[in-house]
């Protein structure tokens, strides 16, 4: 699957004193045309490899995953007796 790279949000990360923090900014406007059904808009943000032109120091991807599409569980592959392993399976 492809990222969604959102390109009206920027981050930079400030260390303080004692901890980290991050400002961040986000064009409402625009990032609206992502949000879901329920009115989220899910991202995931990721380090920068170097700080962009105006010091971001992370940056944004839309997160696409949805719990309806993940259909296969792992109880249901395991009640399947053609899922089963034998030792003659094994190659080695």
């Amino acid at each position: 699957m492809a990222k969604t790279y959102i390109e009206w949000a920027s981050c930079k990360a400030v260390n303080w004193q004692f901890w980290e923090f991050f400002n961040m900014s986000f064009n409402i406007e625009k990032l609206s045309q992502y949000a879901n059904e329920k009115g989220y808009v899910n991202v995931v943000m990721s380090k920068r490899k170097e700080p962009g032109q105006y010091g971001d120091t992370h940056y944004f991807t839309l997160n696409e995953w949805n719990p309806e599409s993940n259909q296969s569980s792992p109880k249901s592959s395991q009640n399947n007796s053609s899922d089963d392993i034998s030792v003659e399976d094994i190659p080695f």
